[in-house]
C-alpha cells in the first residue's frame, strides 16, 4: 500500500487545451434540441469553459488535500473518523463518473472510516488486461483491500455499476458486510418476475423503463458489444468526450452539475485515458455475467427519481424480491448520480441507516 498524490505534467493539460480549441463542430437541425443527442450550444459553451477557464491545478489541490493511496493497482481515498471508532464504509462510483462524485460528502461522513476506491478501468486505477472484470471480480478485490486496512466488519454503499458490485460483497461476504446503502438498482441484476405477479405499480414503473431503453439504452448495446470502436474516438478528442460523456449527466440529473465538475470528471477521463477500459464494464457484466440471488444482508434504499429524461421511481415492492429492504426514503430532488447532485441527502441517509445497524 502506496501513498499517492495527483500530478499531471504541463505538456498533457497543454495538448489537451488545443484540442479543445481546435474542435470541428457538426451541424444540428435548427430547434431539436436533444432529441438526437447533445445539443450544439451547450457542448460549444461547455467547451469553451474547458479550455478557456477551468482549472485543474486547483483541482489537482483540493484533491491533494485527501489521503491518496494505491494497492494492488487500485488507487482509493481514505479518511478515518476523527473518534477513531468509526464504522468502515466502502463507498463505489459508477459509469460515466469517478471517485470525484464522493469527495463533497466526505466532510459529511465524520463517524465512518470511508474507502472510496476508482473502480478498475476509471480514473487512476488501471483496469487489468484481459476480459472478466465483472461485479464479482471487483467485489473480491474490495474485500480484500477491507481486510488489508484492517477490517472485518464494515458497510458498503454505491449506484449504478457501485450498485451491483455491493450488491455482489454483500451476497459473496454476509458475514462481513454489515450493511448496504443503495441509490440506484443496477439493471443487470434487475428482479426477474412472470407479468401475473406483478402489482399495477411495478407495472407502470416497468413501462416507464422500457420508454426509458428505447431513447436511452443505445450507448449500454454498443459498450456492451464494441466498447473499443467508440473508444478511439472519444480517446482522441475532448471535445467527442465531453459531447458523450456530458449527455449521460445532463439527462440522467435532476439538475446538471456545473461546469466545474463535469470538466474535472472529463479531465480525469482524459489525462487518465480511461474511457475505454471504463466501458468494457458493459463488455465484461454482459459476457461475464453475474447470476444474483436474495441478498438478506441489512439494505437501506435512497429513491432519487428526478431525472431530466425519467426512468422511473422504483416501487419498494419490486427491490424487496431481491434485498432485505430495512430502510426506504424517497427524495424530493436528485437523479442517477445522487452522491454529486445531493450529497447532503446521502450522507444523512447513509449516516441514519448505520446508525441504526450498530
Amino acid at each position: 500500500m502506496e501513498p499517492f498524490r495527483i500530478h499531471v505534467a504541463d505538456e498533457v493539460l497543454n495538448d489537451l487545451r488545443a484540442r479543445l480549441r481546435n474542435a470541428r463542430w457538426p451541424d444540428q437541425i435548427p430547434g431539436i434540441g436533444w432529441e438526437q443527442g447533445t445539443e450544439l450550444d451547450w457542448l460549444r459553451r461547455l467547451v469553451s469553459y474547458w479550455a478557456h477557464e477551468f482549472d485543474w491545478r486547483g483541482w489537482e489541490q483540493r484533491l491533494n488535500a485527501f489521503n491518496h493511496f494505491t494497492w494492488e493497482g487500485i488507487h482509493f481515498v481514505y479518511q478515518r473518523a476523527a473518534s477513531d471508532r468509526g464504522v468502515p464504509l466502502i463507498l463505489t462510483h459508477g459509469w460515466p463518473s469517478s471517485f470525484l462524485d464522493y469527495m463533497d460528502m466526505l466532510p459529511m461522513l465524520e463517524h465512518f472510516d470511508v474507502v472510496v476506491p476508482s473502480l478498475p478501468g476509471y480514473g487512476f486505477s488501471p483496469r487489468p488486461p484481459k476480459v472478466g472484470i465483472n461485479y464479482r471480480y471487483v467485489s473480491e478485490r474490495w474485500h480484500r483491500l477491507m481486510s488489508e486496512l484492517g477490517y472485518s466488519r464494515y458497510g458498503a454503499s454505491g449506484y449504478d455499476f457501485g450498485a451491483g458490485v455491493t450488491t455482489i460483497l454483500a451476497l459473496d461476504h454476509p458475514k462481513s458486510v454489515i450493511g448496504i446503502h443503495l441509490t440506484t438498482l443496477e439493471s443487470d441484476l434487475a428482479p426477474v418476475v412472470d407479468d401475473a405477479e406483478l402489482s399495477d405499480t411495478e407495472r407502470s414503473y416497468l413501462a416507464v423503463n422500457r420508454r426509458w431503453d428505447m431513447t436511452e439504452r443505445g450507448y449500454s448495446a454498443i459498450q456492451s458489444t464494441k466498447p473499443q470502436t467508440v473508444g478511439y474516438g472519444l480517446n482522441d478528442s475532448p471535445a467527442g468526450l465531453a459531447a458523450y460523456l456530458g449527455e449521460k449527466w445532463h439527462s440522467w440529473s435532476d439538475v446538471t452539475p456545473t461546469d466545474d465538475f463535469l470538466c474535472a470528471t472529463l479531465t480525469l477521463y482524459w489525462i487518465t485515458q480511461s474511457i475505454t477500459s471504463s466501458m468494457r464494464d458493459y463488455w465484461d457484466n454482459r459476457w461475464h455475467p453475474v447470476d444474483p440471488s436474495y441478498v438478506s444482508t441489512p439494505t437501506a434504499f435512497g429513491v432519487f427519481a428526478h431525472q431530466t429524461v425519467p426512468e422511473g421511481e422504483l416501487p419498494r415492492s419490486y427491490l424487496e424480491r431481491l434485498y432485505n429492504i430495512q430502510r426506504w426514503t424517497v427524495f424530493p430532488r436528485g437523479g442517477h448520480f445522487a452522491p454529486a447532485e445531493e450529497p447532503a441527502a446521502v450522507a444523512a441517509d447513509l449516516t441514519a441507516f448505520f446508525r441504526g445497524l450498530s
